[in-house]
């Protein structure tokens, strides 16, 4: 049937039979048994970590100065990580017998803010009271001195070049 008004070839062709002779989707879900279904296993709630004991080992009070010895946290070799030019310029870090990962990631020891900067970009360890530097696979490369390197040992006075910082090393007590 077609409304007065509208020309035939515009309407719109009724539903064929078949569709109307669809099961109601309703009617074709997987029925379950009361039993069938698991029990809900409740998860704790998160909880953050316990803080680290406090250290004992530093003394009350501690020389200050140039001339002052630098205690070491575990008795082996220090570095200093002088970052000299580029967008993190200005700040100091320091090396121990524990590795010291740098990139632009919120997870390393040291972030730097450059974008030149893979997120784990290098890492700073100690092998046999040395210092070493390995690169961690970084796009732009990691140099010291200028000589591009996959891992390399230190020596107080290297340049180290990570993304657009200059960094300079030093072995402390040295």
């Amino acid at each position: 049937m077609v409304p007065a008004g509208i020309p035939a070839e515009e309407t719109i062709p009724e539903a064929p039979a078949a569709a109307a002779a669809q099961p109601n989707v309703a009617e074709t879900m997987v029925q379950e048994s009361p039993g069938a279904r698991e029990a809900t296993t409740l998860m704790p709630a998160w909880q953050p970590p316990p803080a680290a004991p406090a250290a004992a080992a530093v003394a009350e009070t501690m020389p200050m100065g140039a001339d002052a010895p630098v205690p070491a946290a575990s008795g082996g070799a220090q570095a200093e990580l002088n970052i000299e030019s580029g967008p993190d310029a200005g700040h100091t870090h320091r090396a121990s017998d524990h590795a010291l990962r740098l990139g632009r990631s919120p997870d390393n020891d040291v972030i730097l803010r450059d974008p030149a900067t893979s997120g784990h970009h290098a890492r700073v360890e100690t092998r046999g009271g040395q210092f070493w530097v390995v690169d961690l696979g970084s796009t732009n490369g990691t140099y010291v001195n200028g000589e591009a390197i996959q891992e390399k040992q230190l020596n107080s006075g290297d340049r180290l070049t990570i993304g657009q910082n200059s960094v300079h090393f030093t072995i402390l007590g040295a």
